[in-house]
């Protein structure tokens, strides 16, 4: 008798999740939950900690979760991710140690202006100390971040 095994193809899930999104990168000495009241009250949005998006990466042997907010907006069909980059001594995404908060936009809602005044909006926030886009095609383990 064969055994039909199944592989899931990583690169094509990537695809399709990160399609029609954007990354930005935060950097802020904040904590999240602070980080996001004042984006919260700066962009009039309702980010919320989502646990059941919480991202656990195991490492040697012990496990590191990575808290995600989530923010739906309903009208525009799109979606708002705000992931924490570092917990404990480890990253989500270690190319961006610099990085405190990873912000992602997901639908196709948001064009490449609308983007840029979201940022705009952001930077003004006070606990926030940078705002800059990023390139999908620099971040190595954009795995990462898929929930």
């Amino acid at each position: 008798m064969s055994v039909l095994k199944l592989k899931l193809d990583q690169e094509q899930l990537v695809e399709d999740f990160f399609e029609d999104t954007w990354l930005a990168g935060i950097m802020s000495p904040a904590r999240d939950f602070q980080l996001c009241w004042q984006i919260n009250q700066q962009l009039g949005y309702d980010f919320r900690v989502n646990n059941l998006l919480e991202i656990k990466l195991t490492k040697n042997r012990r496990s590191f979760y990575f808290t995600v907010f989530e923010y739906l907006e309903l009208t525009k069909s799109a979606a708002h991710y705000l992931y924490n980059n570092h917990c404990k001594a480890e990253f989500l995404l270690p190319e961006l140690k610099h990085v405190d908060y990873i912000w992602l936009i997901k639908g196709n809602y948001y064009q490449a202006a609308d983007v840029k005044s979201l940022i705009e909006q952001c930077r003004k926030a006070e606990l926030v100390q940078l705002v800059t886009l990023l390139d999908m095609k620099d971040i190595k383990n954009k795995i990462n971040l898929i929930f």
